[in-house]
């Protein structure tokens, strides 16, 4: 199989630019609509049997997709080994942590805001691990980026939730950023179909026990809870991990999870038709300073040769 190497996200020319462009909105518009589908989800059932059906549902739909289209499968089995173990981080870990999170009273804001603290873990980490190196630049855009985070929600971090909620979040952050480390050291050369169906298999095995020790598996048969339910099994687990990867593929680790600064802003716009909740200047604001930050991270600046 070929290996898939590592590129920069923003390429020379003007398609690679626009290809980039609209990966990276397409990825957070997905994963913006995440936490406002699951807000309305993990407020309907118990929150990890959502994540626990979701997870099935969204393994049998890509597992039947591979199939068909004739995939190639891995042959080591250590790499059955690591993408079970990715997909125990990025999915049970770090989604089933949300909703957790999401059903003991933390705001979706706040959720999405902690998330997005995210790309300083996995950049500071990337750097002993891969031997990446951010420039100056690049580590300021992941200040701004935060910064402006914490300035679109600002108005927004009144409400509390309690221990165990904040603890959850907290994990799902780390299990977020261990799993995208994973996935850029062991799974550059798996085909992303497979790949993905292995992933989830990792999700369902670890989270159906969870899911039965707190909460139970009911799931109440609910528009809300079944529509929550299709929407995070296909456009979220299997659309926002699919752009993930590639996103992954193509930049450094910090780089790629950088998109998730906008997240936040993003999510309170989209709030507004779907939640009923209101914009504030802050939000904008918030909004204006993230693409600034995430501007520095992802555009890299060409070094000037001296004239020979």
């Amino acid at each position: 199989m070929t290996q898939v190497e590592s590129a920069p996200l923003v390429r020379n020319g003007s398609q690679g630019w626009l290809a980039a462009v609209g990966l990276s909105v397409l990825f957070v518009l997905i994963w913006s609509g995440g936490y406002l589908v699951g807000t309305i989800g993990a407020h309907s059932g118990p929150p990890l049997a959502l994540a626990a059906w979701r997870f099935l549902a969204a393994f049998v739909v890509i597992g039947v997709v591979a199939l068909v289209t004739r995939a190639p499968w891995p042959t080591d089995p250590r790499v059955y080994a690591h993408l079970l173990l990715t997909g125990a981080l990025l999915q049970t870990g770090q989604l089933g942590g949300i909703y957790v999170g999401l059903g003991n009273g933390v705001p979706a804001g706040l959720s999405s805001l902690v998330l997005s603290a995210s790309p300083l873990v996995v950049a500071a980490a990337a750097v002993p691990i891969f031997g990446e190196k951010l420039a100056g630049q690049q580590w300021l855009g992941l200040g701004i980026g935060l910064l402006g985070v914490g300035i679109s929600l600002a108005g927004k971090l009144s409400n509390s939730g309690n221990v165990i909620g904040y603890v959850s979040t907290g994990l799902a952050v780390l299990a977020f950023a261990a799993g995208t480390l994973y996935q850029k050291k062991f799974g550059q050369t798996v085909d992303l179909r497979t790949g993905t169906t292995i992933q989830l298999l990792g999700a369902t095995v670890t989270c159906f026990p969870l899911a039965a020790a707190y909460g139970g598996l009911h799931l109440p048969l609910t528009l809300p809870a079944l529509g929550s339910l299709a929407w995070l099994a296909i456009v979220n687990s299997i659309g926002a991990l699919m752009l993930l990867f590639v996103l992954l593929r193509r930049s450094s680790g910090g780089a790629a999870t950088s998109l998730l600064y906008l997240v936040p802003p993003v999510t309170a716009l989209l709030a507004v038709p779907l939640l009923g909740q209101p914009v504030t200047t802050s939000i904008f604001l918030g909004m204006a300073v993230s693409a600034v930050g995430v501007t520095l991270v992802l555009v890299k600046r060409k070094v000037r040769r001296p004239a020979r």
